[in-house]
C-alpha cells in the first residue's frame, strides 16, 4: 500500500485540535447535551388528557395543618431562548398552582448566554424574580443586595434530593458557598456528564473475527429506530493492548479484511486530537485538557498532558501508525465531519471513534450518516463492536469534569421570605425529583412524547411541537418545559431519554466492568484540577499570574517539538523527550510544578463518590 510521507502541516491540524479543547480555568462550560426531536408519523388519533384531580382526606381524629392554607404568588424566570415566548395558563402551571396553592408569573424576559441585554435591563432597574436561571453571577448579584441565600438546613427539610446529592457528591458543598457559615448563594445545578462519553470505540467485529480475536461476553445491542440490525452490533469487555492494536490496525490494512482483493483498507483514519480520542491519547489514560495536572512518575511532579509521560508513548504510536500507513490521513481541506463520515461510510475502515448514544441505531437526526448506521445501509452483513477504550492505561473520556455545574446556578430573589422559600423547595421537591417529574421534563406521554416500546426500557420519542394540540402546545426548551427538572438529573439514562445505546451501554459495563460504570477504572480523570473551586484562592491567584506570564513562551517549546515530531525529525523520541522536557521547564513549567506540587492542591480523590 502506499505510505505517505507526513507533512508539516500535520502540526497545525495538531495543534488546532488541542487548542480546542483548552480552558481557562474554571469548570468546563460546555453545550448541554439534548435529545433529537422526532416527527412522528400522521396520526389520526386525537388524544385527550385529563388533569389530575387534587383531593384531600379528612380524618374525625386529627385534624392537619394545611401546609398550603397561605396562598403565594411566585415569580419565574427560566428558559434559555424560550422565557420571552412563554403563554400564560399551560397546564403544567395550572397543575402546579393547584397542588401547592401558588400563583406562579412566569416574566417574559429573554434568556441568553450571548445576547444578555434584556437581562442587563432588567437587572439595571433593580428587578429580579423569586427563582429562576439567566446567566448571572450568583455571588456578585448577592453582593448588590439582590438574591438572598438559602440556608442548608431548609435544604435538608425541604428539599431533600437536591441535599442528598451534596452528600453524593460534596464538591458541591464548595460551589456557591456563602460566606455565612452554612449558607449558599444559590442551587447549583448537576447532571450526570461526568459518566458520559460523547464518542465510544467502534471495531468492526466481522473483521476482527476473522482474525480469531476472542470476543469476551459478547452481547447483542438491542434498537427500537433499527431493529433490522439488531444482530449486527454488540459489547463486549476485551482490552486491547497497545500491542494488539498495533497488530489489529495492520491486519486491517494489509490482509485484506473484506477478501475483496484490493488494497483499500485501513485500520483508522487520522483526523486530529479532537477527533482521534481512542486511538490516540485516551488510550494511554489521559485528556487533552490543559486544566487536568497529572503526577508524571518519572519527575515526580504534576504536569499537563505536554509535559505527561503518557504523551511521549502516545505520540510513539500515533507516528508509527501514520509511517506505516496504518491510518489514513483525512484530506487536508474540506469539512472534518463531512469527511470522516464520508470515509467511516465507506466500510473500508476498521476502527472509528463513533458518536455515542443515540447515533448509534437511534432515533439521532444524524444516525444515519454516522456509523454503523451508514455502513450498514450498503453492507446489512457488517458487524461490530463496541469495547473499552484500548490500552492499558485506556479509559473513557468524560464529556465533564463534574457532574457539577455552577455556570448554571437557579437562584432566589431578596425579596423571598423564608416560608415563600420553603414553599419554592417543596414544588421543586416535587417537580423535579417526584414520581410525577418526568411529565414536567418531557411533558405528557401520548401528547408530547411515546415510548418506542416498554415505558422506562425504551427510548422517549419526543414529538414535533407542530404536531401537539393547542391546549398542550408550549414554546419551551428541547426537554420541555420552563417548571421542569432540566438541570438536576442525575440518572443517565433519564437525562437521555432513555435512549437505547446509552442505557445498554450502562447497563453492560455496570455487569462487566470491575467495579462498575461508575468506577474510576473506566473513566478519565486529573490528579489535579485547576478552576477556582479546586485550588486555594492565593494558589489559584499565583498560578493565573505564572501562567498568563510564561505560556506563551511554553507552548513555542511544544509547537517546536510537535513539529519536529511530524516532519519525521525525531529518531528517539525518549532521548528527544528528555531535552524537550528540560526546555520546556526552562520555558517556566517549572514555575508552574512548585505550585502544583503544593499539598494546599487537593488531589482529585477528594471530589470522589
Amino acid at each position: 500500500m502506499k505510505r505517505s510521507v507526513l507533512i508539516l502541516v500535520l502540526t497545525a491540524v495538531f495543534l488546532f485540535g488541542f487548542t480546542a479543547c483548552k480552558k481557562d480555568g474554571n469548570i468546563q462550560q460546555e453545550s448541554r447535551v439534548t435529545l433529537p426531536q422526532m416527527t412522528l408519523p400522521s396520526q389520526t388519533t386525537t388524544y385527550v388528557f385529563t388533569l389530575p384531580v387534587v383531593t384531600t382526606t379528612t380524618t374525625e381524629e386529627t385534624e392537619e395543618e394545611d401546609p398550603f392554607s397561605e396562598k403565594m404568588t411566585i415569580t419565574w424566570l427560566t428558559g434559555t431562548g424560550s422565557s420571552h415566548e412563554y403563554i400564560d395558563g399551560r397546564w403544567d402551571e395550572l397543575e402546579l398552582e393547584e397542588k401547592f396553592n401558588i400563583d406562579l408569573v412566569m416574566w417574559k424576559v429573554f434568556i441568553d448566554p450571548v445576547d444578555t441585554e434584556e437581562v442587563q435591563m432588567m437587572l439595571a432597574a433593580g428587578d429580579v424574580p423569586d427563582y429562576g436561571f439567566y446567566y448571572a453571577d450568583a455571588k456578585e448579584l448577592y453582593e448588590a443586595g439582590m438574591i438572598r441565600t438559602i440556608p442548608v438546613r431548609l435544604m435538608e427539610k425541604y428539599y431533600p434530593s437536591y441535599y442528598q446529592r451534596l452528600l453524593d457528591e460534596p464538591l458541591g458543598f464548595d460551589l456557591n458557598k456563602a460566606d455565612r457559615a452554612g449558607e449558599f448563594y444559590g442551587f447549583t445545578s448537576f447532571s450526570c456528564l461526568a459518566y458520559y462519553s460523547e464518542t465510544v470505540p467502534l471495531w468492526r467485529l466481522d473483521w476482527l473475527q476473522k482474525y480469531n480475536y476472542r470476543m469476551y461476553n459478547l452481547t447483542p445491542v438491542k434498537s427500537w429506530a433499527y431493529p433490522q440490525y439488531e444482530k449486527n452490533l454488540y459489547f463486549s469487555n476485551i482490552k486491547f493492548t497497545e500491542e494488539d492494536v498495533k497488530e489489529i490496525f495492520r491486519a486491517f490494512t494489509e490482509d485484506d479484511p473484506d477478501g475483496n482483493g484490493i488494497d483499500d483498507t485501513y485500520g483508522s483514519v487520522y483526523a486530529g486530537p479532537d477527533r482521534n480520542v481512542y486511538d490516540f491519547y485516551a488510550m494511554f489514560g489521559f485528556d487533552s485538557d490543559e486544566n487536568f495536572f497529572y503526577l508524571n512518575k518519572e519527575t515526580g511532579d504534576y504536569v499537563p498532558y505536554f509535559a505527561y509521560s503518557g504523551y511521549r508513548e502516545a505520540l510513539k504510536f500515533l507516528t508509527q501508525m501514520l509511517d506505516r500507513g496504518f491510518m489514513r490521513r483525512i484530506p487536508e481541506n474540506g469539512n472534518t465531519e463531512e469527511q470522516l463520515n464520508a470515509l467511516w461510510a465507506s466500510g473500508k475502515i476498521g476502527f472509528m471513534n463513533a458518536f455515542s448514544g443515540s447515533s448509534i441505531l437511534g432515533y439521532h437526526e444524524k444516525a444515519a450518516e454516522r456509523p454503523p448506521l451508514s455502513i450498514l445501509k450498503s453492507d446489512p452483513n457488517a458487524t461490530f463492536v463496541v469495547t473499552p477504550p484500548p490500552g492499558r492505561e485506556g479509559k473513557l473520556k468524560s464529556y465533564r469534569v463534574f457532574n457539577w455545574d455552577p455556570e448554571h446556578t437557579y437562584i432566589v430573589g431578596a425579596q423571598v421570605s423564608d416560608e415563600k422559600l420553603i414553599r419554592l423547595m417543596q414544588l421543586l421537591e416535587y417537580a423535579y425529583f417526584g414520581e410525577d417529574w418526568l411529565r414536567y421534563r418531557f411533558g405528557l406521554e401520548g401528547v408530547h412524547y411515546v415510548w418506542a416500546g416498554e415505558p422506562y426500557v425504551s427510548p422517549m420519542i419526543l414529538d414535533s411541537p407542530e404536531n401537539i394540540p393547542p391546549k398542550y402546545a408550549g414554546l419551551g426548551t428541547s426537554v420541555f418545559g420552563q417548571f421542569g427538572n432540566i438541570h438536576f438529573v442525575p440518572d443517565i439514562k433519564a437525562y437521555f431519554g432513555y435512549d437505547a445505546f446509552t442505557s445498554q451501554m450502562a447497563n453492560y459495563f455496570e455487569q462487566y466492568n470491575a467495579g462498575g460504570y461508575y468506577a474510576s477504572n473506566l473513566w478519565i480523570r486529573p490528579a489535579k484540577y485547576y478552576s477556582e473551586y479546586t485550588v486555594p484562592s492565593g494558589l489559584y491567584d499565583r498560578f493565573r499570574a505564572v501562567k498568563e506570564r510564561t505560556y506563551e513562551n511554553i507552548q513555542a517549546v511544544h509547537e517546536n517539538f510537535l513539529a519536529k515530531v511530524f516532519a519525521g525529525e525525531i529518531l528517539h523520541m525518549d532521548n528527544e523527550w528528555k531535552d524537550y522536557i528540560n526546555e520546556i521547564y526552562n520555558a517556566g513549567l517549572k514555575e508552574w510544578t512548585d505550585i502544583w506540587n503544593s499539598k494546599q492542591i487537593d488531589t482529585f480523590d477528594r471530589y470522589g463518590q
